[in-house]
């Protein structure tokens, strides 16, 4: 580990953190496996746990290693579950495809942001601009390119991506992930669910195989998005698949395992808890002179009143699903940064590398992953450069232990709830015209010290200079740590 830099593939292999989520994976696995072998469930528990098979099961990535829980580990939250990768990467996770180049670092293709948590990501609406407000509601992803256009369900078209992400899952095109879906010990229930035939009336190529193993974005390929080589009829049957992929991973995240709603704050507005000094003193400021609550909403708007009777106070998201440019600094630890190079499959991730400027919503209204599916869209990028979606703050203190460093924000710069708060009530009193690593003498970074902006356009100024004490923060991130589901009253 010379310096910052990882040997991915070792944490991936030996890493305890990296042992228990895979650990988690397959004994959450066998679980959904045998309820849906019992032949008892209902129809509407049967589509939950197609859902909860699909994102466990890791040999639906190109080289059958990496499920969709390696990346959102329920132990914290639904976000990453890798202590080091905080510290060292920004949450970043290592995908499906090692790199093999001699001396290349990383050795690993890894994503470019940390993980955003989809704890009731699925209360998201599809993406919209509403013109009154100027203002986009809703989407799924950091920069809201799972609009919902296609499903109407943004959770669902969330749930598409990683799959066939060059730096994540990596197959080479959606009907490879339907294929793997056939091939599984759990095709049969896919089937009960979406209807006898949905997987196996596809006649499939005799190189399924051999092209469902190339990770996308090899040379190969030569930008094909859809290499295998499918019958007109076949590829609707399997895009239909795929979109049904999809709704059954939305309906798992809407389920009570991913989403209850069962916090001590929860608890709270039923009457049945009651919060300490604290967490009320917290709660207050969060929808007081905090103003945390003018974006993660919490039913009250920001009047520091509140009544338990109050309908719009029962189950709270906590985000209002808009896009905000917060003034984050750059984080230079991003291994991704020096995936500059081709790999061996010819593909380079950030020809950038450094020079990548991670504008959030403008890459996606700007073209970034292809047009934005309402071309009217475009005209809106330089309003939204710069912008990511509000976290809900729902399940945002939940860890798998004490210890366990968690990554907040798009790019991971900041590792715990204090550092999230002490930036929105400090940005602008200790903002220094550096780079991370770069902080003055005598100031330390994130505390004293906060570097530049990575874009300064669009910057949210309703933060940065919040005049809370140490005190205040505090029970700030003591109101935060009630949002924790699965509290016992």
């Amino acid at each position: 580990m010379p310096g910052n830099k990882l040997d991915l593939q070792c944490i991936i292999t030996n890493d305890p953190d990296a042992k228990r989520v895979r650990d988690e994976e397959a004994a959450l696995e066998a679980q959904a496996l045998a309820a849906a072998q019992s032949g008892t469930l209902d129809p509407f528990q049967r589509v939950q746990t197609l859902g909860k098979l699909e994102i466990f099961d890791p040999n639906l990535s190109v080289n059958n290693n990496l499920a969709c829980s390696y990346c959102h580990d329920p132990a914290s939250g639904y976000g990453n579950g890798v202590s080091i990768l905080s510290v060292f990467t920004g949450g970043a996770n290592p995908g499906s495809v090692p790199i093999t180049v001699h001396g290349a670092y990383p050795n690993n293709r890894i994503a470019k942001r940390n993980p955003q948590r989809y704890v009731y990501a699925t209360y998201s609406p599809p993406l919209q601009y509403l013109t009154a407000q100027a203002d986009f509601y809703g989407g799924n992803f950091w920069d809201g390119r799972a609009t919902g256009y296609k499903l109407q369900n943004s959770a669902a078209e969330q749930g598409q991506d990683p799959p066939v992400d060059p730096e994540e899952m990596a197959n080479p095109d959606t009907a490879c992930v339907v294929w793997k879906l056939s091939l599984t010990n759990y095709s049969f229930f896919f089937e009960q669910v979406f209807g006898t035939g949905s997987l196996s009336s596809i006649t499939w190529p005799a190189n399924v195989a051999q092209v469902c193993g190339t990770p996308k974005g090899a040379a190969v390929f030569g930008g094909n998005a859809t290499p295998l080589n499918l019958s007109p009829l076949d590829r609707t049957r399997a895009n239909q698949a795929f979109d049904e992929f999809g709704q059954a991973i939305a309906a798992y995240e809407a389920s009570a395992d991913v989403s209850p709603f069962t916090s001590k704050f929860d608890y709270f507005l039923a009457g049945k808890a009651t919060l300490t000094q604290d967490e009320q003193k917290g709660y207050d400021l969060f929808r007081g002179r905090g103003n945390c609550n003018s974006c993660h909403l919490d039913g009250t708007a920001t009047s520091v009143a509140h009544s338990v009777a109050t309908p719009a106070n029962v189950r709270p998201l906590f985000t209002d699903t808009t896009y905000n440019n917060l003034g984050l600094p750059k984080n230079l630890n991003l291994p991704w940064y020096y995936e500059n190079t081709p790999d061996q499959w010819g593909f380079t991730g950030n020809p950038q590398g450094f020079g990548f400027i991670d504008e959030g919503m403008g890459l996606f209204l700007n073209g970034y992953y292809g047009p934005p599916p309402n071309l009217s869209w475009a005209a809106l990028y330089s309003q939204f450069k710069g912008k990511f979606q509000t976290a809900t703050v729902r399940d945002a203190a939940m860890v798998p232990y004490a210890s366990f460093v968690k990554a907040f924000m798009h790019n991971g710069y900041l590792t715990s709830l204090k550092q999230v708060v002490h930036f929105y009530n400090t940005r602008d009193v200790f903002a220094y015209p550096v780079l991370s690593g770069n902080c003055p003498a005598g100031t330390v970074e994130k505390v004293t010290c906060w570097p530049m902006p990575e874009v300064t356009a669009n910057m949210n100024m309703t933060i940065g200079n919040l005049h809370l004490t140490e005190g205040e923060e505090n029970q700030i991130v003591a109101f935060m740590q009630t949002l924790v589901d699965g509290f016992k009253p």
